[in-house]
């Protein structure tokens, strides 16, 4: 199914070299994120049937949540462990207007510059913390 493909593109990558990632003589950052790129990752985390399910039920609740704000409250929203911004991506689009602030944090600098030129639209109620 072409659904699958995230997944499938991912293992097709990563298994022939995981002996040698848990063995540790294989870099598995690199095999996850090859020069750096999210190219291979970011589909399973956004794209992949079980990550759309669960970010489309995460949308469900962000929605609900707005619906019954009264006027003039803001939320703020903590995203602990952001890493590719899969979960961002589908919630700012939500949160606009209604968010004061939107911490995107991870343990790697790389995700936190990457997010910040990928949702520069959501400037205005973003910050991004290690």
């Amino acid at each position: 199914s072409p659904r699958l493909w995230p997944e499938v593109n991912l293992a097709r990558r990563c298994a022939p070299q995981l002996a040698s990632a848990l063995l540790g003589t294989a870099a598995y950052q690199e095999l996850l994120f090859p020069g750096g790129s999210m190219e291979m990752t970011l589909p399973v985390y956004e794209d992949a049937v079980i990550s759309r399910f669960y970010n489309d039920c995460l949308v469900a609740a962000v929605d609900s949540i707005v619906a019954c704000l009264p006027d003039g409250r803001l939320l703020s929203v903590v995203e602990i462990g952001a890493g590719t911004g899969g979960t961002a991506s589908s919630v700012l689009p939500r949160l606009q207007g209604v968010c004061l602030q939107y911490m995107f944090t991870d343990v790697s600098e790389t995700f936190l510059n990457q997010a910040q030129r990928r949702f520069a639209e959501y400037a205005g109620f973003m910050r991004f913390e290690l």
